[in-house]
């Protein structure tokens, strides 16, 4: 049977096709799906685990990898294919997939296929939506594109990643304008350098999604951009050799338009106008304008008409935002970032040569934060981190009141310069999930108010010069604590040795706090730990057997340097996904153990200054 040779020829580490045994109903099989009146197998959806996803270093042991057998043209009814986000690496993209005639869904992404696009997929005629992104060299060598063009049905194209090379950036959108129901085209890293100015008998009345992101063009505005007024999605992100010119009027005519990325585009010089004709956009959605050089923003905006947008991103500019007072009456925003906008005024430079070097010298002017942010009832995510904000923490009490205190989801204030004690009212953001206010310079005791916030996920007061001690109390109701990072404090971490925490941590880094001299054995309930970072904790014991068992199946990064840990480490430890393991400086002693580090992205592993009887040679990969 088709299927079963399928699953000869392919390794399955996560077991995902142990479904698939012969004399079952091959339609109740995992990622098979039939016509439930024919029982003619229509789709085969076997994709991997999501690339985006934040356990990402997991990915080698979860994808499905070999070679793709022709025996699934046996299939002959499949309309849907789905075998992205596997380890098909350096395996050419199959060109039998060309005989699929009824396909119309085909997903090849994240998957590793390398070498050029079969010429015949030219034949896939029913063809809706093709995926061939984020591979591992694909490529496109058809200078006029003629198998793009008889895809008469694609509805969705995402070559993101794909190069078409011999230069034929040009001839691959007149290509594109052959297709009549295009609604997608994602061309990200694709190394265009330029896409035609006029294109004859426009064809794109349909195209709602445009990525140009990651590319070389020398973006003189063309005139068929002007006319989509279809286009409701456009990035043209991080083009380094971008023209944009100095008239931005051409973006009031793509009235649909709702999310606009021009991230890393040079707007110095034309930024206020740009602002005045983005107010015309009556349903713009998403803007980010991150790494722009911008540097103002219009005082005041007559009849502010951003009424829809949710999410504005400010970030690595160098804008002063006082007396701005219009973008912090935006009621529909839901997440706002201006993380490092530093910004300079020297009253005179006689040499602007080295106005740079000057600036290096300097220190940032302040940011004064405008109390009016505390009436953004929508917020949920904000973000001030490397901002020049240098006040004491509980100064701010102004900006984090009102109903924003109750929509914050997500607050990040790292490298802000803010000082003194950590305040109450940040203990009063009930629906807080996400805190970071590493290093900055705050002082005095961690209070034990921590535990009102229950919906709190991670944590980070890393780095600053906090003190006291860290105790059972302050974690009482966090349930829901996956992150912990109180590094590089002189804080006490004290709880008894039967201690059960409420929560079960993905990350703990306490580096540089005192937690010996005992091994904290509250650690053996964190079975989900694949960050540890005990260096620096004045622990002089010996490590506990169970402490291996725990940690060698899901760990990826240890640090246990810079203790007085003494004992012998087990004969043979096996770890799985282990990056970096950190021993060092440590009483350790006998022989070193083999061990046995399966991961492909080792990064190093570091045994120095230990008593062990046997040198470990070479022991960084």
């Amino acid at each position: 049977m088709a299927l079963l040779d399928f699953k000869k020829h392919i390794q399955d580490p996560d077991n995902k096709l142990s479904s698939w045994v012969m004399g079952q109903d091959c339609c109740s099989w995992e990622g098979v799906h039939c016509d439930n009146l024919t029982g003619n197998i229509l789709a085969l959806e076997l994709r991997g685990p999501d690339p985006m996803s934040c356990k990402s270093y997991y990915l080698h042991y979860l994808q499905l990898r070999g070679e793709i057998s022709p025996s699934l043209l046996q299939l002959q009814h499949l309309n849907h294919l789905d075998l992205s986000a596997n380890f098909f690496h350096g395996e050419h993209i199959p060109s039998f997939i060309s005989h699929f005639k009824e396909l119309k869904y085909l997903n090849l992404s994240y998957s590793g296929f390398h070498g050029l696009i079969p010429a015949n997929f030219g034949n896939l005629s029913s063809l809706h939506t093709l995926d061939l992104s984020y591979n591992d060299g694909v490529y496109v060598d058809d200078p006029a594109h003629n198998w793009l063009s008889h895809l008469s049905s694609l509805q969705h194209l995402v070559v993101s990643g794909v190069t078409f090379r011999s230069n034929s950036s040009s001839s691959l959108f007149l290509a594109l304008n052959k297709l009549p129901s295009i609604k997608e085209m994602r061309l990200s890293g694709c190394r265009l350098g330029s896409i035609p100015l006029f294109i004859p008998h426009l064809n794109f009345s349909s195209l709602s999604i445009l990525d140009l992101s990651y590319n070389s063009i020398n973006f003189s505005v063309p005139s068929f951009l002007v006319n989509l007024k279809s286009l409701q999605y456009l990035d043209i992100s991080y083009n380094y050799f971008i023209n944009i010119g100095h008239d931005y009027e051409w973006l009031s005519n793509l009235t649909s338009l709702q999310h606009l990325d021009m991230s890393g585009v040079n707007l110095s010089s034309m930024s206020i106008s740009l602002f005045l004709t983005l107010n015309k956009l009556p349903f713009i959605n998403e803007l980010h304008l991150s790494e722009c050089v911008i540097e103002k923003l219009p005082l005041s905006i007559p009849h502010l008409n951003f009424s829809s947008l949710s999410v504005l991103d400010l970030s690595d500019n160098h804008i002063n935002f006082s007396g701005i007072s219009w973008l912090f009456n935006i009621k529909s925003l839901q997440s706002l970032d201006l993380r490092d906008n530093l910004f300079y005024h020297p009253t005179f430079n006689p040499f602007p040569r080295v106005i740079n070097e000057f600036f290096m010298t300097l220190p940032p002017n302040e940011i004064s934060m405008p109390e009016s942010i505390g009436s953004l009832c929508s917020l949920q995510t904000l973000n001030l981190s490397e901002l020049n904000i240098n006040k004491r923490l509980v100064e701010l009490v102004g900006v984090f009141s009102g109903c924003l205190k109750n929509s914050l989801t997500q607050l990040r204030l790292s490298s802000a310069n803010l000082k003194g004690d950590i305040p109450n009212w940040i203990w009063e953001m009930k629906n807080l999930k996400f805190l970071d206010l590493s290093y900055n310079s705050l002082s005095g005791s961690v209070p034990s108010s921590p535990a009102k916030l229950s919906q709190l996920e991670y944590i980070n007061l890393a780095y600053n010069q906090l003190s006291g001690t860290i105790s059972e109390e302050h974690f009482t109701p966090l349930e829901k604590l996956e992150t912990l990072d109180i590094s590089h404090n002189s804080l006490v971490f004290n709880v008894s040795s039967n201690w059960v925490p409420p929560f079960l941590l993905n990350k703990l880094r306490i580096s540089s706090c005192s937690v010996g001299p005992e091994f904290p054995t509250w650690l053996q309930t964190q079975h989900k730990l694949n960050a540890l970072d005990l260096s620096q904790n004045g622990i002089s014991s010996t490590v506990p057997d169970w402490f291996w068992n725990l940690t060698t199946h899901n760990l990826i990064y240890l640090d246990l340097s810079n203790n007085q840990i003494r004992g012998m480490i087990p004969e043979f430890l096996t770890f799985i996904h282990i990056e970096h393991f950190d021993l060092s400086s440590n009483l350790f002693s006998g022989p070193l153990p083999d061990l046995h580090m399966h991961s492909p992205t080792l990064s190093g592993i570091y045994l120095s200054n230990n008593s062990f009887s046997v040198f470990l040679i070479g022991c960084v990969k």
